[in-house]
């Protein structure tokens, strides 16, 4: 699993839109976002491209146009963000650059291929609990330790996915 620069920008790019909606503005123009995370224009707008495609934010067109919210806070979690920035949040090495055509072919008995998948569906259950609002709010559930540990607080952190992620996650091989 890698999270790219796209990635991690669609998710700061998303949060400040919902920032500046709870703040009461509508729509947030291409150069405020770009302005705002620190990123060339033409890579914000490339990336808003890939939101937008996704059904994450709305173009608006017009002199008070910019960008806004597909969805509320709420429903809009992680996974959805990453997915629609990047294509996918964790490539099984079996299906994207296969050591060797004849042990990652899906006919043969592979040990490691159910843990790779395993692994996605975790990775992408993660990231489907955790919306924009809870991002917004700071109310994730989880702390991070000096030395990088997780703990998550159960109550807070107990969300479960979406239907369409958990649907999505079944439909893909996981």
């Amino acid at each position: 699993m890698h999270i790219t620069q796209w990635g991690e920008y669609g998710i700061h790019c998303s949060a400040f839109i919902a920032q500046r909606r709870k703040a009461g503005q509508e729509t947030v123009r291409a150069t405020e976002i770009a302005e705002a995370q620190k990123i060339p224009v033409d890579y914000a707008q490339q990336i808003l491209q890939r939101l937008r495609k996704n059904g994450i934010v709305h173009s608006v067109r017009g002199p008070q146009g910019g960008y806004k919210l597909g969805k509320e806070p709420q429903e809009i979690n992680l996974y959805d963000i990453l997915v629609a920035s990047e294509g996918d949040t964790f490539e099984v090495i079996c299906d994207h650059k296969p050591l060797s055509l004849e042990c990652c072919n899906p006919s043969t008995n592979c040990n490691l291929r159910p843990i790779w998948y395993g692994l996605r569906q975790q990775v992408n259950e993660y990231l489907s609990r955790f919306t924009l609002e809870m991002l917004l709010s700071g109310e994730l559930g989880i702390e991070l330790s000096e030395d990088k540990t997780v703990r998550i607080n159960p109550s807070a952190a107990r969300r479960s996915p979406t239907k369409e992620t958990s649907d999505t996650a079944a439909n893909s091989g996981s």
